[in-house]
């Protein structure tokens, strides 16, 4: 019988509303149980928050650092931490629990900079002890999985052009000025919280990892234009990118945090020389595959055709299923790796290897927009 493991929190405190959905997507499955934490600065915080999730009070930290040497010292200490905090910390976080051979489950991005993601990755190779898994949650939708095996099985054949773009407005639809701008973004003005770009750490992560991820491919060269709100608010808001792609596909991709009315948009279109697939976030049961020729197909989760699909379901066809399910699908799989001894067996989690891909883009970007040219990444 595989063990439910001992999970621990850094980060996801009073508040965040990110914290909430690892926390009940870790539970979903019963193969976690939430055993410590370390959810504020403020040792009362962080002892009363805990409380509140029915967790002793000696194991409700105030740092992270004393959280992971005192579950190591314990018999009944953690197996696996997840850090759910800004990306400024991800890698120093996540690397002091490797090094105390703890498997991790971390939020995106990777890291906070490409400088950080590569130290993290080191890291994480040289430890075969832990498994490491990411959050890219759009990944594990069923639908995602779907469109991921069609490219697979060359149902839409050699991919000639993807589009991928996620947008929002983070002002919900209010001017932002240098007066407000603090109130509205918070940390997120702060490039020691948030890395090295907002709009590209924050979702366009999300929005590249997508594109690879149900493609197969790996980009080879880019050209990114990346905006800022003006002068007085040193915070970028906008990014677009021409991509080229190892096996000579090309690629749109476009990411903003300015999007007046952008309700969480979050699209990719895939196109081959036999037709292409569509699949948006915000009906995320279906995958809409066009062939070059004959009828447009609609595929649903878990029906018919899509019976793949299945492997990654909760609920039956025609209910419907999404984002806290996608995170589940992710602490489920990761879990079952952690448990099993089989380490041949195809696993669809986001690795450590993608988030250091998505980091080297976004660097990429960064360089390629300052110069004003092409690059190779």
């Amino acid at each position: 019988m595989k063990k439910i493991l001992k999970l621990g929190i850094v980060g996801g405190g009073p508040g965040s509303w990110i914290g909430n959905i690892h926390r009940i997507s870790s539970g979903i499955d019963g193969k976690y149980k939430i055993c410590a934490g370390s959810f504020s600065r403020n040792v009362k915080t962080s002892s009363s928050f805990g409380s509140s999730l029915n967790l002793n009070k000696d194991r409700c930290y105030s740092n992270y650092k004393t959280m992971a040497d005192r579950e190591s010292e314990r018999e009944d200490g953690i197996d696996v931490v997840a850090i759910m905090t800004p990306p400024g910390s991800h890698q120093i976080i996540a690397e002091y629990f490797i090094k105390k051979n703890f498997h991790v489950i971390s939020d995106k991005p990777f890291a906070s900079t490409y400088d950080q993601a590569k130290k993290l990755y080191s890291t994480i190779k040289k430890n075969k002890k832990i498994i490491y898994g990411l959050t890219h949650n759009y990944s594990a939708y069923p639908m995602v999985r779907m469109a991921k095996k069609l490219v697979k099985d060359g149902k839409i054949g050699n991919i000639e052009f993807v589009n991928v773009e996620y947008v929002q407005d983070w002002s919900n639809g209010i001017e932002v000025t240098k007066k407000n701008s603090k109130k509205i973004f918070r940390w997120k003005l702060d490039k020691n919280v948030v890395g090295s770009s907002a709009v590209l750490n924050e979702i366009g992560t999300h929005a590249y990892h997508l594109a690879n991820y149900i493609s197969g491919l790996k980009g080879s060269s880019l050209f990114a234009d990346i905006k800022k709100f003006n002068k007085k608010i040193n915070l970028d808001n906008n990014a677009q990118v021409l991509l080229n792609y190892e096996n000579g596909a090309k690629g749109m991709f476009w990411t903003c945090i300015s999007a007046k009315g952008g309700n969480y948009g979050l699209r990719i279109r895939i196109f081959g020389s036999k037709g292409s697939l569509e699949w948006v976030q915000n009906d995320p049961n279906y995958l809409r595959l066009n062939p070059s020729k004959g009828a447009v197909k609609i595929l649903e989760k878990g029906f018919h055709e899509a019976d793949f699909s299945k492997n990654f379901a909760r609920v039956k066809s025609g209910h419907p299923e999404g984002y806290v399910d996608a995170f589940a699908n992710i602490y489920n799989e990761v879990a079952d790796h952690i448990n099993s001894k089989d380490n041949k067996k195809i696993r669809y989690y986001p690795t450590a290897h993608e988030g250091l891909l998505t980091a080297k883009f976004i660097q990429t970007c960064i360089d390629s927009s300052r110069k004003k040219k092409w690059l190779k990444f």
